[in-house]
């Protein structure tokens, strides 16, 4: 059986792998690799196919459990409210794909599509003044639903590009739940997570992503088409005498590539020049940052208070103090805490070398994977139906021989323990022969004693009580009324084979009559005779005698 997960990030620059070890107290990483898409007048997924077979050949990892991420450009994200609660989930189910045929421009029957409710927005502490921009969405009476959608036929595709590069895909992942769990696992966010709404930004090289998390869920989500292609085509442009070609240009944003802001200002007139050129790209990409958290904000009520910048493009020197300054909220790239915590104690080691801050939301999708439960796996319906068949006749054999060693065990453990049974029964039948042979002058069998229990043997009583005087102590407590009917104090309780003598202390005489009654209603009980009524200050002390039958 298969004793790794890895997740696939098909980007049109690079494609990112992420394998990880699942475990009873939560996956480990074993290992993140990236590898750049080459060159070439082929389709960009076509050479990113062929790279992402030759990955699974190096790292064997044609029978393991791999996972497919697909992101906002791919999908249809929409929010769905509805004016109910607490509907079971496939109710939901269908009311989400009742709601989604009329908004996005697929069939039902053509459309696969995964959804999690909304957390509900927590109200704001008193005292604080809201600082956000924006209108805020209003509070629902019913819930709202997060979903992604996409075209079955693109699902069944991406399936097939995994059988082509060597796998078999078990699920179709949308960023939502990978973001979930970079969240969770970043320390550099403990303090933000806890306080509000977290913006994971993926800076890619032809789209960025924008997932925003809160209270473990995620609560908006949408893709932007500007990224890191945009600003080298600036530099490009800006530096075409010096940088003849597009790798050229890639190459040099890589290295000098730079963005001033307030707190990182230009130092000289060459780092002013490199930021005219892409100041011309990041300007209308904050602002469409800034549009989208806002939009989140309308939509949703959830306001994020920090950003945590992830992907290649997140590299660009100054990129996080330039956002800070243009999204008004803290903006940072994984500290060195982060990725060690990210790459996991077997990765510790090599976690500076290892593209963490490139790969985290493929390495938050690989622990997505790994849970066993993806948060958003677009592998379902009539597709989930397929895939989870091929799944288990891939792994028939090995689960047959598995079902069968479990059965030969089973019949040898229940084997051993008639065994042991039957022993122990042969020991205790020797010894009851001898003690009954000691006791009653000859062997009597289990059968022969039962008998002489349950009744006169030879005109005499049978050997053991109906009732013990525990027995008889549980009936009096069961019987005894409730405190606030009666104030008793019983100092003494005397149990003998034939009677029982109680002793206590009351408030009144009545409270005396009241337990005389309810101990009459044992069946035990013969008779309840009441003694002398002694006045000792406000409390009244009595004494009653009772016969019992069944001692």
């Amino acid at each position: 059986m298969s004793t790794r997960v890895f997740a696939v990030d098909l980007g049109a620059w690079s494609v990112k792998l992420a394998i990880a070890s699942p475990g009873l107290r939560g996956a480990t990483l074993l290992d993140v690799v990236e590898r750049q898409v080459p060159p070439g007048d082929e389709p960009a997924e076509t050479r990113a196919r062929q790279t992402l077979a030759a990955m699974i050949s190096e790292l064997r990892l044609q029978h393991d459990t791999g996972y497919i991420g697909v992101y906002g450009d791919q999908v249809f994200t929409q929010i769905l409210e509805f004016g109910f609660k607490n509907l079971r989930r496939a109710e939901l189910d269908k009311a989400v794909g009742g709601e989604l045929e009329g908004v996005v421009p697929v069939d039902l029957e053509d459309m696969v599509y995964t959804f999690e409710p909304l957390p509900p927005v927590p109200a704001p502490a008193p005292g604080t003044v809201d600082a956000g921009r924006g209108r805020v969405a209003p509070a629902t009476e019913g819930m709202r639903v997060l979903t992604y959608a996409m075209h079955r036929d693109r699902a069944e595709e991406m399936i097939a590009l995994g059988r082509q590069a060597g796998f078999e895909v078990r699920g179709v992942l949308a960023c939502g739940g990978a973001a979930v769990r970079l969240v969770e696992r970043t320390p550099s966010l403990v303090r933000a997570r806890t306080e509000g709404a977290v913006a994971v930004i993926d800076i890619g090289h032809e789209r960025t992503d924008v997932i925003v998390v809160a209270q473990g869920k995620v609560v908006f989500s949408r893709s932007i088409a500007r990224a890191g292609k945009q600003v080298t085509e600036a530099i490009a442009r800006e530096f075409r005498s010096q940088l003849p070609s597009w790798a050229d240009a890639e190459r040099a944003k890589h290295s000098d590539g730079f963005v001033a802001s307030t707190a990182e200002p230009a130092t000289s007139e060459s780092w002013a020049r490199i930021h005219r050129s892409t100041i011309t790209e990041l300007q209308p990409f904050a602002r469409d940052l800034r549009q989208t958290l806002v939009a989140c904000r309308a939509r949703t009520g959830f306001t994020p208070t920090v950003a945590l910048l992830v992907g290649g493009g997140s590299r660009l020197r100054g990129m996080s103090s330039f956002l800070s300054e243009q999204l008004g909220i803290p903006a940072w790239r994984p500290s060195n805490d982060d990725v060690v915590a990210l790459a996991g104690p077997r990765k510790a080691a090599d976690a500076a070398s290892l593209p963490i801050d490139s790969a985290a939301l493929t390495i938050g999708m690989v622990y997505d994977g790994a849970s066993g439960r993806p948060m958003f796996d677009l592998r379902s319906g009539q597709l989930a139906h397929k895939v989870d068949l091929s799944f288990l006749r891939a792994k028939a054999v090995p689960l047959g021989a598995a079902v069968l060693a479990v059965a030969a065990f089973a019949a040898g453990s229940a084997y051993a323990d008639l065994y042991r049974l039957r022993k122990a029964e042969k020991v205790l039948s020797e010894r009851l022969a001898n003690e009954t042979k000691e006791v009653f002058g000859a062997p009597k069998t289990l059968e022969e004693l039962q008998g002489m229990t349950t009744g006169p043997v030879g005109g005499a009583a049978g050997i053991l009580p109906k009732s013990s005087a525990y027995d008889i102590l549980l009936e009096i407590s069961q019987k005894v009324p409730a405190k606030d009917k009666i104030q008793l104090d019983i100092d003494e309780i005397e149990i003998t084979d034939t009677k029982i003598d109680v002793s206590g202390y009351v408030k009144t005489s009545a409270q005396i009559d009241m337990l005389v009654t309810e101990l009459k209603a044992i069946k035990c009980f013969k008779d309840v005779t009441r003694g002398a009524t002694d006045t000792e200050g406000e409390l009244k002390k009595f004494k009653l005698t009772i016969n019992a039958s069944c001692m």
